[in-house]
């Protein structure tokens, strides 16, 4: 028994066990995701590679490209996200990984500009859209104390994914076939279709389960009430109209505060190979490592710290023990510009550590907070203008961090921790729960403390 334990296959056992969700529904969700990640991470290391050199499209007019699709996939989650209201996160989820399913088959079938650039904005309309209804539908199907977890299972597992679908993209870039390319697309294609089915499977279980005939009432006892019957599936009842989020001044505030604590990101994946390479005496190749340290942290930590937030209360102290980090790789990196070669490659990666424990322990607090905050009936809405907070940084970070942190060396780095501090405090002031709205009526309002994870099917009425 112990040189199962100690073997590398019962490591890897409970390795796998630690990251899985709890429940079945909630493994198959992270299975799918699994395989949806492989295929995207085939796809984003190989296709600007295979249009620019195979095809032959300009490198300037697919970056352009690629910036105008961001900018549509900026607009695209609240459309999207009130279309779900009104017919079902589940279904508008479902049909939303069927189309990205067709467009990325669709380019293996690409040889002109004008498709290629109509499909890549198309796609990243419904890329951008898909990620909030996908915590919603997590909500619904699992729901409770399952659905931070479950969302953090989801995270880690994607890293592994995304790894492995470099390392297989590896392969079709060395062979430089166009058949390969497009193999690799309609590999790509083919794992959206996986993961609908899940997604579909798992909706109609739910709705099966949801459906089970109620007895028959009999009269009820003096002071009772007789139990009311069953509305239908949960996971596509339509709701009742609420006020737009962008009138919800707290929630806006909640949203652009949180999109300005992720600049993280922006110092990771923009900041960090810049600064390393020009402000320190580290050598450049540590801008690999420190972006695997990041990865191998990411998938060990995201299930572990989910525990500290499976409730509202839980996920508003968590803010500050992520703070604490964050602030403390402000200084470490800043510390790196003053020492020499070793102590400021030891110091990059002390501070590229805490960066990504902060940063891990931010984002499972907001997943809570966010779901806690949207109103049942506008669930899809609400997060999916949540998602542009995150999504406008992604926007302004880069200038930011190239523009401002970069020139201002040691005082750049005082200035961010200034603002990740200013940003928490608001988040942490918006985040808490908040009372039910006397309109709201039989309603359950998502943020009401008592049940702040609630599944829909006690929240949705029709």
């Amino acid at each position: 028994m112990s040189e199962a334990r100690t073997s590398p296959g019962g490591r890897l056992a409970r390795f796998m066990a630690a990251i899985l969700p709890r429940t079945p529904a909630g493994r198959k969700l992270a299975a799918g995701a699994a395989v949806d990640s492989v295929g995207s991470g085939m796809f984003l290391a190989a296709s600007t590679l295979y249009f620019v050199t195979v095809v032959g499209f300009p490198a300037e007019r697919v970056g352009l490209v690629l910036a105008v699709a961001s900018v549509v996939g900026l607009l695209s989650p609240v459309p999207l996200g009130r279309l779900a209201d009104r017919v079902g996160p589940a279904t508008v989820y479902v049909a939303l990984l069927v189309a990205r399913g067709l467009g990325y088959a669709g380019f293996a079938l690409v040889h002109d500009f004008w498709p290629y650039a109509l499909l890549t904005c198309v796609l990243t309309a419904l890329d951008r859209g898909c990620s909030p209804l996908q915590q919603v539908v997590v909500g619904l199907i699992e729901g409770g104390e399952n659905q931070t977890r479950t969302m953090a299972s989801i995270r880690s597992v994607r890293n592994i994914g995304l790894t492995a679908g470099f390392l297989l993209a590896g392969a079709v870039l060395a062979v430089e076939s166009r058949a390969a390319f497009v193999a690799l697309f309609l590999g790509n294609a083919l794992t959206f279709f996986v993961i609908a089915a899940v997604v579909e499977r798992l909706r109609r279980t739910a709705g099966a389960q949801d459906r089970r005939p109620v007895p028959a009432a009999k009269t009820a006892p003096a002071g009772t009430q007789a139990p009311e019957p069953q509305g239908p599936d949960p996971l596509d009842a339509p709701s009742e109209p609420v006020r737009s989020p962008f009138r919800d001044l707290r929630f806006m505030l909640f949203t652009v505060s949180n999109g300005v604590l992720s600049l993280h990101d922006s110092v990771l994946f923009v900041l960090l190979p810049l600064w390393l390479t020009t402000a320190t005496a580290a050598p450049a190749s540590a801008v690999s490592v420190l972006l695997a340290v990041n990865t191998v942290l990411t998938v060990l930590l995201q299930v572990y710290v989910s525990k500290f937030a499976e409730t509202t209360a839980r996920a508003l102290k968590l803010l500050w023990v992520a703070l604490t980090p964050l602030l403390l790789a402000c200084g470490f990196f800043a510390g790196a510009e003053h020492v020499p070669v070793w102590p400021a490659a030891a110091c990059a990666v002390l501070a590229v550590v805490l960066l990504t424990v902060g940063e891990n322990l931010h984002s499972v607090a907001v997943w809570s907070l966010s779901y806690d905050m949207s109103p049942a009936p506008a669930r899809s809405r609400y997060l999916a203008a949540f998602s542009l907070g995150v999504t406008g940084q992604q926007i302004v970070g880069p200038v930011l961090m190239t523009s401002v942190m970069l020139p201002l060396g040691s005082i750049g780095w005082a200035l961010l921790a200034g603002i990740f501090a200013l940003a928490a405090v608001v988040v942490r002031a918006t985040g808490g729960p908040r009372p039910v709205p006397a309109t709201a009526g039989a309603h359950t309002g998502a943020g009401a403390p008592a049940t702040p994870t609630t599944p829909a099917t006690t929240e949705v009425t029709t």
